[in-house]
């Protein structure tokens, strides 16, 4: 017998499949594309996700998402144009495109004792964390949720903390 959790999770999961068939269709009678773009963003949705999200977390500069096919084409056209340069070229191509001055002076690497105040405010910032949790009568779940997620990859590129360097 299936528990209650178990079902919930199905009607959510068909509830979700439906409306994510649906936007598509929506999305697909406003929107030109290409067929192989037609294509890609049906296997993006038949994976469950909105046609307004995409893989890279890409965002606009106000934090809006941007649209899963727009990214897809910005994707391509740098492939597509990769394809025939060479790496310094294509070093080039994409400094160029993202905007990176490949000349421009690097900024100096931090001091001993800015990164100390740094790692102190970091510090401070999860003691002050842990003791709204304490209040709350949230330690249990925040030990837990802890013990769960400490070995997962971080969800962007690690700061450096070599102080040797």
């Amino acid at each position: 017998m299936l528990n209650e959790g178990c079902v919930l999770k199905m009607k959510i999961d068909k509830e979700r499949k439906r409306f994510l068939k649906q936007e598509l269709k929506e999305y697909e009678k406003t929107t030109p594309m290409m067929e192989e773009g037609r294509s890609v963003l049906r296997e993006w949705v038949r994976a469950g996700n909105s046609v307004h999200e995409n893989g890279a977390s890409a965002c606009y500069g106000g934090g809006c998402p941007i649209e899963f096919l727009d990214v897809y084409r910005e994707e391509e056209e740098s492939r597509t144009a990769l394809a025939s340069m060479t790496y310094e070229q294509g070093s080039r191509y994409l400094s160029e495109k993202y905007g990176i001055d490949r000349d421009a002076v690097p900024e100096p690497k931090p001091t001993y004792e800015e990164l100390r105040k740094k790692a102190s405010h970091l510090y401070r910032t999860c003691m002050l964390y842990w003791e709204v949790l304490i209040a709350n009568d949230l330690r249990e779940e925040a030990c837990e949720y802890v013990r769960e997620h400490i070995d997962e990859e971080l969800p962007f590129d690690p700061i450096e903390w070599d102080i040797a360097q």
